[in-house]
């Protein structure tokens, strides 16, 4: 009897074996062990800043063993912030049918952009009497962004409360590349009476390349009363502008009602190479 079992066992161990045997081989030869590859043409690609995910994946193809040619399945990953001026690194990743997943990277530069710019929409010319709010004042647009006012912060000032003066404020912006921005600017804070004209002006920054002279006379766009009735008025302006000099620089305009009572407001200029 006990001679029996044992065979039993044996024929059993060597079955048991054996299906194994088969199941591991036909798992071996049915199991996808091929990994995709993703081929990308030259080390870096120029687009523009509205570029699609056609536009970043021109060059890009993929192939795997079993399936073959999987290009239309490559997907733009991500887009890092800029490595290098104007340089961002693409991510681009595939998946077969098997879901194994590779990835591979290039550089693309974007061959329009342009760092972002402050916005004004009133110069930084208050009353000793009124509350100083400058972020208030401040924004700013982005070629990629758009408006990224809600970026703008102040880093630093150095003005007095209640205080008659010019100070300065330093002013930052960032977008979603990483680029950052400065701008520093004077705070004039003045006496001013009740009666003085309210001066409105086209333009309370203007960014120009070197060599350009914009028109600042045509900039006062109205003057008025308090109670908002327009008036007549006399005015001039005052300015350390160079054209031919990058950096940042005020216009100064004076404008007297009938009554010679005078208001002052500031354009702000920024050259650029």
């Amino acid at each position: 009897m006990l001679k029996v079992l044992r065979v039993v066992t044996l024929i059993a161990f060597v079955v048991t074996v054996g299906l194994f045997g088969i199941f591991y081989l036909h798992d071996k030869k049915t199991t996808d062990t091929t990994i995709p590859e993703i081929k990308i043409e030259g080390e870096m690609l120029e687009v523009n800043i509205n570029a699609t995910n056609e536009d970043l994946l021109k060059g890009v193809t993929a192939y795997d063993g079993k399936d073959g040619d999987i290009t239309s399945k490559v997907v733009v990953e991500s887009i890092s912030p800029f490595v290098e001026e104007c340089i961002c690194e693409v991510t681009y990743a595939v998946c077969d049918s098997n879901k194994h997943v590779v990835k591979n990277k290039r550089n693309i530069k974007y061959v329009d952009y342009t760092p972002p710019k402050f916005t004004m929409d009133r110069a930084l010319v208050f009353s000793v009497d009124d509350e100083i709010d400058v972020l208030s004042s401040m924004g700013a647009t982005d070629s990629i962004d758009g408006d990224i006012s809600d970026k703008v912060v102040l880093t630093a000032t150095d003005y007095t409360a209640d205080t008659i003066g010019v100070f300065t404020v330093n002013m930052q912006a960032t977008n979603s590349k990483g680029d950052i921005v400065y701008l520093n600017l004077p705070l004039h804070i003045e006496k001013v009476s009740v009666a003085a004209p309210l001066v409105e002006l086209k333009e309370y920054i203007m960014y120009v390349k070197k060599g350009t002279k914009p028109n600042f006379t045509d900039n006062i766009a109205a003057v008025s009363t308090r109670s908002g009735q327009a008036i007549e008025y006399e005015s001039h302006i005052s300015t350390d502008f160079d054209s031919n000099t990058p950096g940042v620089y005020s216009v100064h305009y004076y404008v007297k009602n009938e009554l010679e009572y005078e208001t002052h407001t500031i354009l702000t200029v920024v050259v650029e190479e």
